[in-house]
């Protein structure tokens, strides 16, 4: 009787194991379930770019866009020089021209504030005289007089910067209190500054004449290649526009087709075979195009090296000898060398445009070139849409290495302390409040970086004492160096947490044998503790690097969100600069872009390459983890 009762004892405790193993397997089973669903979703939304991204490409191709972008986009930089010989130009200016023309401004700034102190006794004077010839005798004296009154009273009240002398702030008071209401002119001492002013600035640009002359010519420089350029774009845009209509066209005809195979009512089916032959279009005939741009081929080759001609000329004869400041000169060398580059990529240009075909085939291997390796991020463009990887992931790594270069030795050292030197009182609170920056929401330090890191960074900056630090002073206070810093805080509590829990799986046994050898406390945990823990740090720093490149609010918020590759040439300097980021595209643009376009999927396929870089880092910790285990006896 007792060997039935244990016996059936047993099987009621063996089914009850089994019941709760499998509790926990189902568990585990859906965790990998909802992870494989995830993935497929991604792939089922993103696995049609590359598909439509190459026909979008091929008609850019094919209707000539492309063959105007092989001149476009290197003359762009035309623009860009221009521009910065002009800022030359304007800072040697304004040390010969600053005082004439603040004094004025500060004239003609009086003159509007005394207007509008003014401006009720105005608006009475004006009524009056607006009045009937009768009415107007008996109210216009009155009016002339309060107004007369306020102009004394504006004119006195008003504060003249130090900027006018003694003798010009007088007479202007003077001049301001006795203006003959109804009869606006001019103030004497307003036309005797301006007309100061017009000599003073003719004067200094004479002195600037040959570096004037040098913007002129760049300006009108590629005038004639423009021209041209511009009328082969009206082309090129009118042939996509109908090669889009056709696509949409066809788009609709096909999903008519497709209801129609799948109506079961034969008058539904009719319908929609009636209304499909009715949506047919032909394709748009291409050929006038392929002849005009074979026309303008050979003259925009022509006008590409008279351009060229004029811009190797223009940087060999820049007149440096007229600049004397150093920002100035700077700008002028910096325009000096980059000419000869912009002429020699224009002349690059040449060998693609005569190469250039419109049938030829656009590859797979071009569409993933164009995309993991683009260096543009263009959507809702008249022109073309560009889908370029490249600035969105540099954006991203550069503040992930910011963020994991600022928390790593924070968090290890704070790990280090508050498990080997910390007494049990100060480890009571020192990992509480470390573990509490993890319930900040990103969120809130996004507000914090941009309402208070920033400005005080930007301030800082300005600090003549620290103008040798690269990138300094920053001109921009949104930028990388301010999202990696709040990241890196974001990153601190799991960084510290792992590594804190690596040094506590060192085996006492190491411990022991240090100190019977005779070692210190600080050897001890320098050359056994920390050597033996030092995978499982290695591993906290790589899931600190998957937590900070995953994370989307605070780089949406404070990262400035330029989407461009940084400019290396700062060295250092370069995390001074805004950027974009993979996660912050996708959560900036996903809800505005329609459902299954080009952009929709190209915005799935950043996540999916974000999916892979966070399960690849994962993949090293664990790595890492299993590689330098400690033997568990």
């Amino acid at each position: 009787m007792l060997t039935r009762r244990v016996r059936g004892s047993w099987r009621g405790s063996a089914l009850t194991q089994r019941l709760i193993r499998s509790g926990f397997a189902g568990s585990a089973s859906v965790t990998i379930i909802v992870l494989a669903l995830i993935m497929l979703f991604l792939l089922r939304e993103g696995a049609g770019f590359l598909g439509t991204y190459r026909r979008e490409l091929e008609t850019y191709r094919r209707c000539g866009l492309e063959f105007c972008d092989l001149v476009d986009r290197p003359l762009a930089q035309q623009e860009d020089l221009a521009g910065s010989l002009r800022r030359a130009l304007s800072s040697s200016l304004e040390p010969l021209i600053g005082q004439a023309r603040a004094r004025r401004d500060e004239a003609l700034r009086l003159k509007r504030e005394v207007d509008q102190l003014t401006q009720t006794q105005r608006e009475v004077f004006e009524q009056a005289q607006a009045l009937p010839a009768a009415q107007a005798a008996a109210a216009l004296p009155e009016a002339t007089k309060a107004l007369s009154a306020a102009l004394k009273a504006a004119s006195a009240a008003v504060v003249i910067a130090p900027i006018l002398s003694a003798k010009q702030a007088t007479d202007l008071r003077l001049q301001l209190s006795t203006q003959i209401p109804g009869k606006e002119q001019p103030l004497a001492l307003i036309n005797q500054l301006q007309q100061e002013f017009l000599r003073v600035d003719k004067e200094a640009k004479a002195r600037f004449e040959g570096l004037q002359e040098a913007i002129e010519t760049l300006e009108e420089a590629p005038e004639d290649l423009r021209e041209t350029l511009s009328e082969l774009k009206e082309l090129a845009l009118a042939a996509k526009e109908q090669a889009t209509l056709h696509h949409t066209l066809e788009e609709g005809r096909q999903k008519l087709l497709n209801a129609a195979q799948n109506a079961r009512d034969p008058k539904e089916k009719a319908a929609l075979l009636k209304e499909a032959e009715a949506s047919h279009s032909e394709p748009p005939d291409e050929s006038a195009l392929q002849a005009q741009i074979a026309e303008l081929r050979e003259p925009l080759v022509l006008h590409i090296g008279a351009y060229s001609a004029k811009v190797d000329q223009l940087a060999l004869h820049l007149p440096e000898a007229e600049i004397q400041l150093p920002e100035a000169m700077e700008l002028l060398q910096k325009t000096a060398q980059a000419l000869p580059r912009h002429a020699a990529a224009m002349r690059a240009s040449v060998p693609e445009l005569r190469q250039w075909k419109a049938d030829a085939p656009v590859h797979l291997r071009s569409v993933l070139g164009a995309f993991f390796f683009g260096t543009q991020w263009l959507t809702n463009s008249s022109w073309q849409d560009f889908f370029g990887f490249l600035p969105l992931l540099s954006g991203s790594l550069i503040i992930a290495l910011i963020a994991i270069a600022m928390a790593t030795p924070l968090s290890v050292a704070a790990a280090i302390y508050c498990n080997q030197f910390a007494s049990p009182r100060e480890r009571e609170w020192i990992k509480p409040v470390i573990e509490f920056i993890q319930a900040i929401p990103s969120v809130v330090l996004g507000f914090i970086g941009i309402s208070l890191l920033g400005d005080l960074l930007k301030d800082l900056s300005q600090l003549p004492m620290l103008s040798w630090i690269p990138g300094f002073p920053i001109a921009e206070r949104l930028n990388m160096f301010n999202a990696g810093c709040l990241l890196a805080l974001m990153a601190i509590p799991t960084m510290f947490s792992l590594a804190e829990d690596a040094l506590n799986n060192v085996p006492q046994a190491y411990i022991d044998a240090s100190e019977a050898l005779g070692a210190t406390q600080l050897q001890t945990i320098f050359r056994v503790i920390v050597p033996a823990a030092l995978s499982g740090m290695g591993a906290a720093v790589l899931l600190g690097l998957g937590r900070v490149i995953g994370e989307t609010m605070v780089v949406l918020l404070v990262a400035g969100n330029r989407i461009a590759i940084p400019d290396f040439s700062d060295s250092v300097g370069v995390v001074f600069q805004p950027a974009h980021t993979l996660t912050g595209i996708i959560a900036q643009e996903l809800g505005e872009v329609s459902r299954g376009s080009a952009h929709w999927q190209a915005l799935f396929m950043v996540g999916i390459v974000l999916f892979a870089i966070s399960l690849a880092v994962n993949a090293m910790a664990r790595a890492m983890v299993r590689r330098f285990e400690l033997p568990k006896s």
